[in-house]
C-alpha cells in the first residue's frame, strides 16, 4: 500500500511541473530594465572627506581627541590625611562622607601610605576656600593638583 502513494506522488509532481511549464510567462529577448544593480561584494564603509585649512583641521582633531579622552580633567583636591594605618584612613573617609554627602572623598594607596583626598575642584581658589573653612579640623591639610571628574 505504501508504494502506491509514492507512485501517485510522482505522478502528481510530474503533472504539476507540466502545468507550471504551460502557464509560466516567457520573456523573449533582453531582460526587463531594472534600476537595481547586482551587488558584487559587500559595500565599502563610508569615508568622510574633509577639505579644510590646516588650522581648522588641527582644531577639529584637538576637539575630537578631547571628547574621546577619559572623563577626567586637570583640577584640584584637598589632601586631608596621609598615614600608614588603613583603619585611620577609613575612619576619616567615612566621617567626611557622613558630614559632606555631596562632596566626593577619595582614598588613595601608594605603598606604604594611605591618602585621603576631598573634592573635585576645577579652580584652586575653590579648593583653598573649602580648606580655609576646614582648617581647624585638618591643620596639616593642603591643596594638591589632581585629575578630577567631569560634572
Amino acid at each position: 500500500m505504501g508504494w502506491r502513494w509514492v507512485v501517485w506522488g510522482l505522478i502528481g509532481w510530474v503533472w504539476a511541473q507540466a502545468a507550471w511549464e504551460r502557464f509560466r510567462p516567457k520573456y523573449e529577448g533582453e531582460p526587463l530594465p531594472s534600476a537595481e544593480r547586482p551587488r558584487i561584494g559587500d559595500p565599502r564603509p563610508i569615508q568622510v572627506l574633509r577639505q579644510a585649512s590646516p588650522a581648522v583641521a588641527h582644531l577639529y582633531d584637538t576637539i575630537l581627541a578631547f571628547h574621546r579622552s577619559s572623563h577626567t580633567l586637570p583640577g584640584y583636591r584637598v589632601q586631608v590625611l596621609t598615614t600608614t594605618q588603613r583603619a585611620l584612613a577609613d575612619s576619616v573617609r567615612l566621617a567626611l562622607l557622613e558630614e559632606y554627602p555631596t562632596l566626593p572623598v577619595y582614598l588613595l594607596y601608594e605603598a606604604p601610605t594611605y591618602r585621603v583626598r576631598v573634592g573635585d575642584f576645577w579652580d584652586r581658589r575653590d579648593a583653598e576656600a573649602w580648606l580655609d573653612r576646614q582648617r581647624h579640623r585638618f591643620p596639616g591639610a593642603f591643596v594638591v593638583p589632581d585629575k578630577v571628574l567631569r560634572p
